[in-house]
């Protein structure tokens, strides 16, 4: 194990994030000036010094055109116990690589989205409704992608985007697969066809037109008041 994760939970960190509103999915998706990581005075609107400090993130490029610097994991076993460190705190439950994890590996391999609807609804149908934002409408968006986030994260074997900026806007999610790729939209006590118009809107799946892997386009709307998914259409 490394050292960070085998010296201990750092207690102050993790209720550091909790409270903040930077997501930790943006960390590594975009590129810093110097004196947004070096300042030591981290706190709830700005985390990202503290995680730096502590050698989760390090320096992996630099734009000498704009002086700013791109952060990234030093390398996959600490992007795992920072993820699966976040996971056991942010979900209120301890959650290692179980037998719910190495099933959602197995159908996204497959291309069973059905079967991935079934485990992520049950997964968040266990977890604590105390840990749902109750009243802010951002909060609450977040929390459910946050989740799925952290779900996805905990799966090192494929590569999974958040956020990803592409030419007409930022898809919620895109996780890629030696023969899927699946781009997820979210709405928070919308529609799941509403998700789906905003991928085809917004042309998420462009950058894919030349990829021999099938695509899938996965619409979703949580509910906040059962805390779980509502509706999940694919196309």
């Amino acid at each position: 194990k490394s050292y960070w994760f085998s010296s201990g939970t750092p207690t102050y960190l993790v209720r550091l994030l909790g409270n903040s509103q930077e997501s930790v999915m943006e960390y590594t998706s975009q590129s810093y000036p110097e004196q947004m990581f070096i300042d030591y005075k981290a706190d709830k609107e700005m985390p990202l010094p503290m995680i730096f400090q502590a050698g989760y993130l390090t320096i992996k490029g630099y734009d000498k055109d704009f002086n700013t610097y791109h952060l990234d994991f030093p390398n996959n076993e600490v992007k795992q116990g920072f993820i699966t460190l976040l996971a056991n705190n942010y979900l209120g439950q301890e959650y290692e690589m179980t037998s719910t994890l190495v099933n959602i590996v197995r159908a996204l391999r497959d291309g069973d989205l059905e079967q991935v609807r079934k485990l992520f609804t049950g997964f968040l149908a266990e977890t604590p409704y105390s840990m749902r934002p109750k009243k802010d409408q951002k909060d609450r968006e977040l929390y459910f992608h946050y989740t799925f986030y952290l779900l996805m994260r905990l799966i090192s074997c494929y590569t999974v985007y958040t956020e990803k900026q592409l030419s007409e806007g930022r898809a919620d999610c895109i996780i890629e697969t030696p023969k899927y790729v699946y781009i997820f939209e979210f709405k928070l006590d919308g529609t799941a066809d509403e998700a789906l118009q905003q991928i085809r809107d917004r042309g998420y799946g462009k950058a894919y037109e030349a990829d021999p892997r099938s695509l899938y386009n996965v619409g979703a709307s949580f509910s906040s008041k059962t805390g779980t998914i509502e509706e999940w259409v694919v196309k």
